[in-house]
């Protein structure tokens, strides 16, 4: 067996599908930064079902929410990374609509988020 042959030498059927992923490699974060945004995403989550009218059912209604838009995020784009970078973004621009005293979580969460993905 040889070596594998560049994509370039490749068919054009036979180069990946997802190799446009490569290019948004720029707006996602690495995954220590990932980790700490995720504790970010929780915060801005909290902060929403805290400002609902019965925050001892909006908290979690807000937590099981996040999952599963996180969850259906990686499932659409089929890259759980990316669907990842597109919940923080979603999260904070969300935040940033909804809390009214709060408004600052969600604007420095997506701040944050494209900091650390073009410098992680």
């Amino acid at each position: 067996m040889g070596a594998p042959a560049p994509l370039a030498a490749l068919a054009s059927d036979l180069v990946p599908p997802r190799l446009w992923l490569e290019r948004l490699a720029l707006i996602v974060p690495g995954s220590a930064a990932t980790r700490w945004l995720l504790l970010a995403d929780g915060g801005c989550l909290v902060a929403m079902g805290g400002a609902t009218r019965w925050p001892l059912l909006g908290i979690p209604a807000a937590l099981g929410s996040g999952f599963v838009a996180l969850n259906l995020m990686g499932m659409a784009v089929t890259d759980f990374y990316l669907g990842l970078a597109l919940f923080h973004l979603a999260v904070g621009v969300t935040a940033a609509a909804v809390l009214h005293r709060a408004r600052w979580a969600g604007a420095s969460l997506v701040v944050l988020a494209l900091a650390l993905g073009i410098l992680t």
